[in-house]
């Protein structure tokens, strides 16, 4: 038995799943290959009662003996140091006690833009992708009833006149100044670079895809009450056709009745993602978290712009978000609602 000093594979993720009633276990050591789909839950009591740091394979094999699997020893080392190469020797430099997050950071379909012929390769990938399967639109645009154009943020001004700023500014603050567009590429292709429509905005957003959309339910003076969308294209609160009442969005989110008394000036803001366009670009299932984040960038920024004015954002926890799709119009899957908040004053 050799005495080599081994431990777990450093990027070495598990979870436990039940499909069909069934448990199962999903293995991986690299997050751009395909998982090991495992039925036997001895595998996941082994790896787990595996001694910390380096280990050398008696040490394991005890341990794994003094937790009851004696009878599968050998083949649980045979596959773990082997077949799927979940343990490994401590003597691999290149397997760096980080690699774990760095692999769930940075692994495929992620190009290394460093590389010389990344962006060769990227804008290959994007005619690939355009020559199959539509580019999304950059805009959203909700059936509306009425408009109410704002200016740009850029345009109000740096002092407000005496008693604060006004509503309408105030908006025009809250909504360009957080999803409004600040600069455009257009479509173009040279034949040897294609550029693909692109906004930017003053939130970060991975790939300058920009899939958070903002709903609001309104209430304020000089505007009837109702649910608005904002447009990025018009930089305008479009109020819609559907108009959902008060008490079904309570109902879906039991947090809000709570957060919405009184007469002031409240705005109930439903965050949701147009996920089409961040999917064209990222095919991978892991680059969901960059619609998240996405999202979280502009929780953050509405609830910092909004102190400022004087607006105290509250967090909506609990919403069902499939019940608020069917009170707004949305399609649960093609744009579901990630966040839900606040703004009164």
């Amino acid at each position: 038995m050799t005495s080599t000093t081994f431990r777990r594979h450093p990027s070495l993720l598990a979870a436990v799943e039940e499909v069909s009633g069934q448990r199962r276990i999903t293995v991986s050591v690299h997050d751009g290959k395909p998982p090991l789909l495992v039925d036997d839950v001895r595998l996941l009591a082994a790896l787990s009662t595996l001694p910390p740091g380096g280990f050398t394979q008696a040490e394991a094999l005890k341990a794994w003996a003094d937790a009851g699997l004696g009878d599968v020893q050998a083949p649980l080392w045979t596959y773990c140091t082997k077949e799927a190469g979940l343990i490994v020797t401590t003597a691999d430099s290149s397997l760096h006690r980080h690699d774990a997050y760095h692999q769930a950071t940075r692994s495929y379909p992620f190009l290394d833009m460093g590389q010389a012929k990344a962006f060769d390769t990227d804008n290959a990938l994007m005619r690939q992708y355009t020559a199959t399967d539509a580019y999304p639109s950059v805009y959203t645009d909700l059936p509306r009833s009425q408009r109410w154009p704002l200016a740009k943020a850029q345009t109000v001004a740096a002092e407000p006149e005496e008693g604060g700023y006004r509503l309408p500014e105030q908006l025009a603050l809250l909504l360009d100044g957080t999803l409004g567009e600040r600069r455009r590429l257009d479509p173009d292709d040279t034949g040897t670079y294609l550029q693909v429509e692109l906004i930017f905005k003053a939130v970060p957003s991975g790939g300058a895809r920009h899939p958070t959309e903002a709903l609001l339910w309104l209430r304020a003076e000089g505007m009837p009450e109702g649910l608005y969308h904002y447009n990025v294209r018009a930089n305008a609160l479009d109020l819609l056709q559907v108009q959902p009442d008060v008490a079904e969005l309570a109902a879906a989110c039991p947090a809000l009745p709570q957060l919405t008394g009184g007469t002031g000036s409240v705005a109930v803001v439903m965050l949701a993602s147009a996920v089409e366009r961040p999917m064209w670009r990222y095919r991978d299932a892991r680059s969901a978290r960059a619609v998240l984040v996405d999202v979280g960038h502009v929780v953050q920024h509405l609830a910092e712009l909004g102190a400022w004015l004087g607006w105290a954002w509250s967090d909506l926890p609990g919403f069902d978000a499939r019940a608020l799709a069917g009170h707004t119009g949305l399609d649960p899957d093609a744009m579901p609602v990630l966040a839900m908040g606040v703004l009164s004053r």
